[in-house]
């Protein structure tokens, strides 16, 4: 088999590039020194979203061409609640998504992340991949795993329509093995009590759902710190096991390769070397996109990823996968 072909996803930088340290042409100069494979966020990136214009297309290909890039996935959204008294009729979403896939494919990227809401349209999108001759993958984020009701619906599609313009992208957050500090460090920050903290962890690492752990914790209110903080974790630390990757590995078209820490050379909180020896196993073709997600979303009083440098974690996540890789060779 060939090496795995490992990229970057510019939200791997999104601590720097929100706080103005780097520029877009900053991440993408990155990207190539990582080895050229990129992916892009269309809000977070692309000036003039969902379109592309004509400014940003010659912005983007010239970065292409001068750093070496290859357009790997382009991550768009399908946002049904954007009106704020009602949602997107379907129609709606079908015109928000459509110029997306039309950038997309102006960019050159070949894989277009759709989320779990297009699964009504999907029937509409699919002639619009044809015509533009890219490859639509429905992204598996964490609340969603393998084994879930909605991931169960979304493959279901997949094999109904059986083309090779359809596909899933399953994120690495699903095969997590344990909840981070830094988010442990957030329910602290929060001002949930350690004995509560202890029974959060405890009930994830049982693999109850949500519901459940709200129920052993007495029911919080909406408005409850620790509602807050177990919505957060059950939202961010999947319990698929990378195993399970071999009965559908056919339908996958990108892999997500989320990551928050890198300690002494490993992710400490994700299955990677499983993961790792899954898509070696089953001789997958496509890219891995590092998604470094660090502190993001937990309070200033997170501070670990402000204090790290984004592009030396994801060049280490790229050598710990490749340790993965020949040792599973």
């Amino acid at each position: 088999m060939a090496e795995l072909r490992l990229g970057v996803s510019l939200h791997s930088f999104a601590h720097e590039y929100c706080s103005y340290v780097w520029s877009l042409e900053d991440l993408l100069a990155m990207a190539g020194q990582l080895g050229g494979g990129v992916e892009i966020v269309g809000p977070s990136h692309q000036r003039g979203f969902p379109y592309v214009t004509d400014e940003f297309e010659a912005v983007f290909r010239s970065a292409v061409d001068r750093h070496g890039l290859t357009p790997t996935s382009y991550g768009s959204y399908a946002d049904p609640f954007l009106l704020p008294h009602r949602d997107l009729t379907l129609d709606e979403l079908l015109e928000y998504t459509i110029p997306q896939l039309r950038g997309a494919a102006r960019l050159g990227f070949p894989v277009v992340r759709l989320q779990h809401y297009t699964a009504s349209i999907i029937d509409r999108l699919l002639p619009e991949a044809d015509d533009l001759d890219i490859v639509l993958g429905w992204e598996l984020h964490v609340p969603m795993t393998l084994a879930s009701d909605r991931t169960r619906r979304l493959l279901d599609l997949v094999e109904k329509y059986d083309t090779p313009r359809l596909g899933i992208i399953p994120d690495a957050g699903i095969f997590a093995r344990s909840v981070s500090v830094a988010h442990v460090r957030r329910a602290r920050e929060l001002g949930v009590s350690e004995d509560v903290i202890r029974r959060v962890l405890a009930a994830w690492r049982d693999d109850r759902d949500l519901d459940e752990a709200h129920q052993l914790l007495g029911n919080p209110g909406p408005t409850s710190p620790v509602t807050t903080w177990a919505g957060l974790v059950w939202d961010t630390f999947g319990r698929s096991d990378p195993a399970e990757l071999d009965a559908v590995i056919h339908r996958v078209v990108h892999v997500h390769g989320k990551f928050f820490d890198i300690v002494d050379g490993d992710e400490p909180d994700i299955r990677y070397r499983d993961l790792v020896a899954a898509l070696v196993r089953t001789d997958y073709t496509g890219w891995v996109s590092s998604e470094y997600e660090g502190a993001v979303g937990i309070g200033e009083g997170g501070g670990a990823r402000a204090q790290r440098d984004s592009f030396e974690l994801v060049a280490a996540h790229h050598r710990m996968i490749r340790r993965y890789e020949r040792d599973a060779s």
